[in-house]
């Protein structure tokens, strides 16, 4: 099967077409955005929907040939833009939800990812936390009455009750590692998979996310290379040291998605009882995990989440550490004797939950938008079907699929750059059982069948695709460069 960009003639731009009651999901990050997503489709397939979900860029490419619908981007940039513009042209309804928020405490001035021209077109915007809507509104104040303080369905799926989800991967993990402690990294810039720190910082030049010449942004940059530079070496001393401290422990390292793992293997090569480990969603890993041990990391609010254990490591008192909602939700080390102490408490105060104080459990709700008996997907869904069904989307489900892309449809698109590290793969069993398994513990009976629809890209619906969208996509998929 071919990978190069395959379509079935050159696509018809700028053309309207009526709204239908389709739901399209991209993703950039399979193992951080696919349960969410998928918890989404759940609620959206019993309200009659049709949803398409999958990788983000071959998504993008199809836009003005789809059938419009509801398009929920996952973030705002400037490549983002372009995107939404044509989605918003071709008819549909079109909103975000910023997934680089959750884990920030941000200003104004900080939302440099943030393109003007995403935000001009979006419908509504969903950010987690009054804080960060705050920051969202005041820099784009047109687009204030927009901005939607949700919680991200990503901690829909952390609630007691729902978290048993993850259950059965996390006993499996215990199974297979036993008592161990989990190590999660995120250095974004010293150790990407995109390149050097130089080459991503031209990167975000280019796209406008970054100006040198621009005295914050230089500062912004200089704390950040700092930061992962002191935690880099505070880690690999951690490391060091965990074996002494807890010799009955195994230690599972766990770069970001984005991170080279190669670096980290090297570091950690001669420790029998250091893995380091890059599978799956980071959820069951933290559910398994005696305690969690980052830098920084979003990982640490989702363990806030979980009642597990978790210590963020903080070598440095900067500015920069103040940007991060982590170091407000989980006790903080600055030494690595100070982590090891707090490891060692984690151990004894984990079975009554009294690691995270009053304060740190508050301004984790605070800063997400937490309420206890309603689903952030649930709120974000009301948002979109109200304001489709202004637009003319139909109340009622269809009798048949409404997925019928116009000729011009791209069934395949190659992999670059770090995208396939990001966006491994999607297959239909896969999608199947982790969806049905979701509704299961919210309650939801749903049966949909699983469509393929281009290179990690699926439909998910009530109905069967019409016989002549299955042998396009027989060709298409088929067809050699």
């Amino acid at each position: 099967m071919s990978t190069s960009p395959s379509a079935d003639a050159a696509p018809l731009r700028g053309k309207r077409a009526p709204l239908q009651r389709l739901l399209y999901l991209p993703m950039e990050i399979a193992s951080r955005e696919l349960d969410s997503r998928l918890l989404l489709a759940a609620l959206a397939l019993k309200r009659g929907f049709e949803v398409v979900l999958g990788q983000k860029w071959l998504i993008e490419r199809n836009v003005d040939v789809m059938p419009p619908g509801i398009y929920l981007s996952k973030t705002l940039t400037q490549r983002d833009a372009k995107s939404l513009v044509q989605a918003k042209e071709r008819g549909y309804v079109v909103a975000a939800i910023d997934e680089e928020m959750p884990g920030l405490v941000t200003s104004p001035d900080e939302l440099r990812w943030i393109a003007d021209d995403a935000v001009d077109v979006t419908d509504r915007i969903f950010i987690s936390g009054e804080h960060n809507s705050a920051s969202v509104r005041q820099r784009f104040p047109k687009a204030a009455g927009r901005v939607i303080s949700a919680l991200n369905p990503r901690w829909d799926l952390l609630r007691p009750g729902l978290r048993d989800f993850y259950e059965q991967e996390a006993a499996a993990l215990r199974a297979r590692f036993g008592s161990f402690i989990l190590i999660n990294t995120n250095l974004g810039f010293t150790n990407s998979e995109k390149g050097s720190a130089e080459e991503i910082i031209s990167e975000q030049e280019r796209l406008g996310k970054l100006s040198m010449a621009n005295p914050k942004h230089v500062a912004y940059v200089n704390g950040i290379l700092a930061m992962e530079s002191a935690n880099r070496e505070t880690i690999v001393r951690l490391i060091d040291e965990l074996p002494k401290r807890f010799p009955d422990r195994r230690i599972v390292l766990r770069p970001h998605p984005s991170e080279r793992l190669d670096t980290w293997r090297s570091q950690v090569d001669g420790h029998a009882v250091v893995d380091v480990i890059r599978e799956g969603p980071a959820i069951p890993w933290i559910l398994a995990a005696d305690v969690l041990v980052h830098t920084n990391c979003t990982t640490g609010v989702e363990a806030a989440a979980l009642d597990t254990p978790a210590v963020c490591v903080l070598p440095t008192e900067t500015a920069t550490n103040d940007r991060y909602l982590s170091n407000r939700v989980n006790p903080v080390a600055r030494t690595v004797e100070e982590t090891l102490d707090l490891i060692d408490a984690a151990g004894t105060m984990h079975a009554n939950a009294n690691f995270y104080s009053r304060d740190m459990r508050d301004a984790f709700r605070k800063a997400m938008s937490y309420e206890d008996n309603h689903l952030g997907a649930e709120h974000v869904l009301n948002e979109l079907e109200e304001m489709a069904h202004e637009r003319g989307m139909p109340q009622q489900r269809a009798g048949s699929s409404r997925f019928r892309p116009q000729m011009g449809f791209a069934w395949n698109l190659e992999d670059k750059n770090v995208r396939g590290a990001l966006f491994p793969s999607l297959e239909q069993d896969h999608v199947a059982s982790r969806i049905a398994a979701i509704a299961k513990v919210i309650g939801v009976s749903i049966s949909p069948q699983v469509h393929e629809c281009g290179s990690k890209v699926m439909l998910l619906s009530a109905h069967d695709l019409p016989i002549d969208v299955k042998l396009r996509r027989f060709f298409g998929m088929t067809r050699t460069a």
